[in-house]
Parts: C-alpha cells; sequence; structure tokens
C-alpha cells in the first residue's frame, strides 16, 4: 500500500499528469482550470514572432525576387508593419489558445482550417518526456486528424509552477519549423 501511495505521489508531480489534468479540464470545458497549466501570453507571443517572422522572411525574399520596381520601399514597408501584424497575430493565438482552453472545438471558420472536434483531443498521448529538474520537453502524439499543418506529434516545453505540484505548458518550439514548411519557405 506504501508503495502504490509513493507512486501516485510522485507521478501526480509529473509533467504527463499536469497535462492529463489539462485534457479533463477541457473536457470539462472548465477555462479557469484549464489555463492554469498553459502560459498563455508566453505562447502566443512566442508562436506570432515566429510567424511574422517567417512571413516577412518569405515575402522579403519575394520582393527581391520578382521584377517590379521599388523593392527596398516595399521591404521596408513590410518591416515597418512587421510589428503591427505581430501583435494582430499574437491576438489570434491567444484567442484560438483560449477557444480550445474552453473546450470551444471551432477555432477559426476562415479558408483553410477545419472544425476542431475537441473529442479527437481523447487520442493525445505522452511519447517520451525528459525532465531536467524544473524544465520538461514532452513529445506529444495523437493529434487530431486533418489538422492545417498535418501533424502527428509536437514538442512543448514545460516548467514545474514554482511551490507547486504542477507543469505548465511554456513553449511550442517547433512553431517556426512548422510555419516555414505550411508557407512553403
Amino acid at each position: 500500500m506504501g508503495s502504490a501511495a509513493l507512486w501516485w505521489h510522485r507521478y501526480t508531480g509529473t509533467p504527463e499528469y499536469s497535462l492529463s489534468q489539462l485534457g479533463k479540464a477541457v473536457n470539462a470545458k472548465n477555462y479557469g482550470e484549464a489555463a492554469k497549466y498553459v502560459d498563455e501570453e508566453g505562447i502566443s507571443g512566442e508562436i506570432a514572432k515566429s510567424l511574422t517572422d517567417v512571413l516577412v522572411a518569405k515575402y522579403t525574399k519575394k520582393f527581391q525576387q520578382d521584377p517590379f520596381p521599388f523593392t527596398e520601399s516595399r521591404i521596408e514597408l513590410l518591416q515597418k508593419l512587421a510589428p503591427r501584424f505581430d501583435k494582430w497575430s499574437q491576438i489570434g493565438v491567444r484567442n484560438a489558445i483560449r477557444l480550445l482552453l474552453s473546450g470551444n472545438g471551432i477555432l477559426t471558420g476562415s479558408t483553410g482550417f477545419k472544425v476542431i472536434d475537441v473529442h479527437n483531443f481523447s487520442g493525445l498521448h505522452v511519447v517520451r518526456s525528459e525532465v531536467h529538474d524544473d524544465d520538461a520537453e514532452v513529445i506529444v502524439s495523437g493529434l487530431p486528424q486533418p489538422n492545417p499543418f498535418n501533424l502527428t506529434e509536437i514538442r512543448i516545453r514545460m516548467t514545474r509552477v514554482a511551490g507547486q505540484r504542477y507543469w505548465r505548458i511554456e513553449e511550442v518550439p517547433d512553431a517556426t519549423p512548422i510555419f516555414q514548411k505550411y508557407f512553403g519557405e
């Protein structure tokens, strides 16, 4: 009995357990509980920056290669608009995260995106988890199909919340390569 209690105590302090609790909160449509497991601001900021960087690089290259005049002026305008686009993207990503965490399966109705059924997330499972002190890198597989990026698994970085036993998703490190592939960079 004591070894089972020790195992349970250890397990409830792992990234895997926090992810399972996150899943339960999303399925229960409990945004308040789900939000404690995700750094919405940090993730939305990093994803928006990755998207902005990829698109600015793509269109800068496109402008440099096309035969139209005013190449430098167009690139300069693109650079000036990038911070504004980054802010808009961050708002969109943050709202998408909030919809997902609240259990709402409709992320957007815009072209190229499908309605994602939240129940399809029940197939998610941790493939690998490497914990180093209060940081963990976790590979999650079983993403809903189809999805706009054709992903079957994703890498996330988690940190243990100071003074607590649970972990939070802090970063999706592969956002830039995902966008590069999606936008043909």
